[in-house]
């Protein structure tokens, strides 16, 4: 009996060790040998969130026992410096920016698709959700039909229309066409830059003002202030190409903006030469929320990039193990 007793007491003990390495897994579990001891090169564009997304999974990857760097990369250029192996993966492609050049890479065979990054994109128009008890049409876009309801957004410069403030001229912004489209008395008035449009948005809500923005989703204004979004024409192919399509007859983008997918982009060499790393990367997926949540805190807050990752990394160690636990599965 007393055997027994003990065997039966062995069994739990290893059922339950069982059961806690697959929840999370040891650092033994997850740091091993690297197939390879050359570097793994991640690029770094040009925005914050691109850059929590690809130093969670940078991070991670060193955990795993790879020798990681970040490569700083044009956005654009970055697609060649993947086919040609200089840069390792992108992790945060976006349809609507990337353009054809996605769809290029991954036919030239010398790139692949490593599925999707997890967040959800959104453009549109955005305004303070205070401003709707004074015109509580909104956030249907024919609100701003009504002359009470635009003059709101008014400023001295734009009288009586409604002031958009646009994105910055070099990001290539179609809202005059869309407002035209549309039959909007509002004028689009290009930020100096996406600084210069947080400002307004700042600045605006201190004093409890209307301003209307043309803005992006994932960003940390939507972790920090409540605001809404104008509810356009639903986007469809067909409005940027057909006038008869949409509530303009006469007109091409009387619509919104289409969500398209962001995804990740890697070296064709990689599952081959790192294939655990490879199998992390199509892994891998963050959320709005997240990211959101980390660039309150780098981009509001002021905290370094590093020091919010490795502590979002210390709160959050079932996440990531998660994703290294899937990629050793597969």
């Amino acid at each position: 009996m007393k055997r027994l007793n003990m065997l039966l007491l062995t069994g739990v003990l290893l059922v339950g060790a069982a059961a806690a390495g697959t929840s999370t897994g040891t650092a033994a579990e997850i740091k091993q040998e690297p197939e390879s001891k050359d570097t793994i090169k991640l690029a770094m564009n040009e925005w914050t969130g691109q850059h929590i997304t690809t130093k969670i999974a940078g991070e991670v990857l060193k955990k795993m026992g790879y020798n990681v760097e970040y490569v700083t990369a044009g956005y654009i250029p970055q697609v060649q410096g993947i086919m040609d192996g200089d840069i390792t993966a992108t992790l945060e492609v976006w349809e609507h920016t990337i353009e054809g050049n996605y769809d290029k890479a991954v036919d030239s065979k010398k790139a692949v698709g490593l599925g999707d990054t997890g967040i959800t994109t959104k453009e549109g128009w955005i305004y303070p959700s205070y401003v709707k008890e004074q015109c509580p049409e909104l956030p249907d876009w024919k609100a701003l039909k009504n002359p009470d309801c635009a003059k709101l957004f008014a400023t001295a410069d734009t009288y009586p229309k409604a002031r958009l403030i646009d994105y910055p001229t070099d990001w290539a912004p179609d809202n005059v066409e869309r407002i035209k489209a549309l039959g909007l008395d509002i004028v689009a008035k290009p930020s100096g830059s996406e600084g210069s449009s947080v400002a307004e948005l700042k600045s605006a809500i201190t004093r409890k003002k209307p301003v209307l923005i043309m803005f992006y989703s994932p960003h940390w204004i939507f972790a920090k202030y409540d605001i809404d979004w104008v509810e356009l024409p639903k986007s469809e192919p067909a409005c940027y190409d057909d006038p008869k399509w949409g509530p303009n007859p006469d007109a091409t983008h009387d619509c919104g903006w289409p969500q398209g997918w962001v995804r990740k982009l890697g070296w064709a060499g990689t599952e081959k030469k790192w294939p655990r790393a490879y199998r992390f990367l199509e892994a891998y997926k963050i959320d709005n929320k997240l990211q959101e949540d980390l660039l309150l805190k780098i981009d509001f807050e002021g905290e370094d990039l590093d020091k919010a990752v490795a502590e979002w990394m210390d709160a959050n160690p079932d996440v990531w193990k998660a994703w290294v636990a899937k990629a050793d599965a597969s």
